[in-house]
């Protein structure tokens, strides 16, 4: 009866279950707007519930847990005329929901649409191929309508619903993929540098941690939707089974690495006996994710994500406590997973409340998490160094003994030197490869995403898509070359040609044309000299996208203003003199000195690493022989590049 009188009180404030009002705005959230219906005999038609009574649903964000029920959404909407310019689109951003039925409905009660989504339905067989759900609400000749939203899943039930008008929902999408970019970023560099450290040591802890992060990236790619989007996105039996398979191989490969490394046989028997244990039960539950239904078994493997962490938290406190140093990083990295891992199944038993980014804690708890096993790593190789030397220092046997061991030993430094010093530059050398690809990385995301929404726009012309097309080659030829000019960055023997300048600015502006484009900034070129430099073209193109990249950003960091990059190439004192202005106020007169230095930059530090002026610099004056300058002017920046003339021009 309370109940009752509560839902008759919300609905007469209009505080719950209240129209959805969609105007001049871009992005609306539900709250106070939704209300539901339960369904659990999962029998019940859009006829049938339209004559049901819904509850409004009170909480920030959508979630029931575990159910085998079937859960009806209703939204009434109102649109005005501002709304009617733009197309709206309604996207679920939970990839792991297997049926949702979406019905648009007049106020009569009339079919507008009826759209099927889920996880059973490939992502390229989808409105929009993306890892959420995503589908139009057609709205163009109704001002009121009714959304109903029907889910049945074996997953936990969370349907976290917004609406976007197609520029919200583009510039969404295109911040969803450089997170998940970022995320999966520091996840490859690091498994290519434990892969590194595993070749030249040999040392199998390695290996199995690189087990251990595979599975884990596996299990993340399976829930997040990125492996449907872009890996197995037609297998749908890896759709059912592959997450729950996943979560049960990372407890396997967690407890075995963990096993291994805090050598618990040693430290502590007991917490031994209970790791093997659950090693052969997270084997048995990685062999029922096989055969059985994703239901059957995912409410064990999500316990088993809980409960694995805990086990391992406990047993690096306990070999901590006893003296194994090594321990203190294992122990902060499953701190930080086991707070992510624990609120995250705690949500999807309705345990605790959802709140902003709670379907990513795990994978923020889980990137730092990999980061400290890696310093817990690096740790034990310490700790064996100083293990051997304390050995050498504490011999008692004859002096002939001590010598051969010393010998030993010192070679044994030696090598660990030498393998140092190559990881190093291995280190450096994917530091600057990862900050020469991420620009066209990001560019080729733009372009495939522009691509795509303008296909469904029915806005993609044939001009359009052969521009596109000539794009995606072009910067995958500019990436597949690459690793070749790191790899002979420093050779003097690079081949140089008579490279006219003005193609060259050219090839640079059709590489950052999305970019640019997207960011809204108009570019002028002025062309008053045909003279040619000699020069390594791919080197003078990469010199010319760093500047029109950093005058991008520079641009992009202040708000209302029209971006112009002007781009003038002449003929001055017998050089080919080249300058790129911006109009973004300039560079800030502490830090002209230290413009071209290493590792200096003016952005933020997950913005910037520092390399690109620094390389440009290094191109132009001791690749090419010239010279790189830059000086603030009326509106703001401007590089000045001076080269010389090739022979050839000169004696012509």
């Amino acid at each position: 009866m309370i109940r009752i009188l509560w839902l008759l009180f919300f609905m007469a404030i209009g505080g719950y279950g209240s129209p959805l009002q969609l105007g001049n705005g871009n992005h609306y959230t539900l709250k106070g707007h939704l209300s539901y219906f339960e369904d659990s005999s999962g029998t019940v038609k859009l006829s049938q519930v339209q004559k049901k009574s819904f509850l409004p649903y009170e909480k920030e964000n959508v979630n029931f847990g575990f159910t085998k029920s079937t859960y009806w959404f209703k939204i009434d909407l109102e649109r005005d005329f501002q709304a009617a310019r733009n197309r709206w689109w309604l996207m679920i951003d939970y990839p792991l929901l297997e049926k949702i039925d979406v019905y648009l409905v007049d106020k009569s009660g009339n079919l507008i649409s009826q759209r099927h989504l889920g996880s059973s339905i490939s992502s390229m067989d989808r409105e929009l191929p993306l890892r959420d759900f995503v589908t139009e609400l057609p709205l163009y000749e109704y001002s009121e309508t009714v959304l109903y939203v029907s889910v049945k899943t074996q997953s936990s039930m969370q349907i976290p619903l917004s609406i976007y008008s197609s520029e919200s929902l583009f510039q969404e999408v295109e911040r969803n993929n450089l997170a998940m970019g970022i995320y999966y970023g520091i996840f490859l560099i690091i498994l290519f540098y434990n892969g590194g450290i595993f070749f030249y040591t040999k040392d199998r802890n390695y290996l199995r941690y690189i087990f251990f992060l595979s599975s884990f990236i596996l299990w993340q790619l399976s829930f997040d939707g990125v492996g449907t989007e872009y890996l197995w996105r037609d297998c749908f039996w890896l759709i059912e089974h592959g997450a729950s398979f996943w979560i049960a191989m990372s407890a396997f490969s967690a407890l075995y690495f963990g096993q291994s490394f805090l050598q618990t046989s040693r430290y502590s028997p007991k917490v031994n006996s209970i790791i093997r244990m659950l090693m052969g039960f997270s084997l048995a539950m990685a062999s029922a994710s096989l055969i059985l239904p994703y239901g059957k078994v995912i409410v064990i493997n999500t316990a088993l994500a809980a409960i694995v962490p805990i086990i391992l938290f406990t047993a690096g406190v306990i070999v901590m406590n006893r003296g194994y140093r090594p321990a203190r990083f294992y122990v902060a990295g499953w701190s930080s997973l086991l707070i992510g891992t624990l609120i995250f199944a705690f949500n999807k038993f309705n345990i605790i409340p959802g709140f902003y980014g709670v379907n990513h804690i795990q994978q923020i708890g889980s990137a730092i998490e990999m980061i400290f096993l890696s310093w817990a790593l690096a740790e034990r190789v310490h700790l064996l160094q100083a293990e051997y030397i304390d050995k050498l220092s504490h011999l008692n046997e004859t002096l002939i003994e001590k010598v051969n061991y010393a010998l030993k030993e010192a070679r044994m430094k030696d090598q660990m030197f030498v393998q140092q010093s190559r990881l190093a530059a291995l280190g450096e050398m994917i530091e600057q490869i990862a900050h020469q690809w991420r620009q066209p990385l990001n560019t080729l995301a733009l372009i495939n995403q522009n691509l795509y929404v303008k296909h469904k726009l029915n806005q993609c012309t044939e001009e359009c898509f052969e521009r596109s097309h000539e794009q995606f080659n072009e910067h995958l030829q500019y990436m597949s070359k690459t690793i070749d000019d790191f790899r002979n960055y420093y050779k003097t023997d690079k081949a140089k040609h008579s490279e006219n300048i003005g193609e060259l600015v050219q090839d640079a502006l059709n590489l950052s044309d999305v970019f640019l484009k997207y960011a809204k900034i108009k570019t002028t070129v002025t062309i008053k000299t045909e003279k040619k430099a000699k020069l390594a073209k791919n080197e003078m193109i990469q010199v010319l996208i760093n500047l029109i990249k950093n005058a991008h950003d520079a641009i992009k960091g202040k708000k209302d203003l029209e971006g112009r990059i002007d781009i003038a190439l002449y003929e001055n004192n017998g050089v080919i003199e080249l300058t790129i202005e911006d109009n973004a106020g300039g560079i800030p007169r502490e830090a002209m000195d230290k413009i071209f230095d290493i590792y200096f930059t003016t952005k933020n530090a997950d913005q910037g690493s520092g390399l690109g002026l620094y390389m440009s610099k290094y191109i132009i004056e001791e690749s090419f022989g010239g010279t790189i300058q830059v000086e603030n002017r009326e509106n703001g920046a401007c590089f000045v590049i001076r080269l010389p003339i090739s022979d050839s021009e000169t004696l012509s």
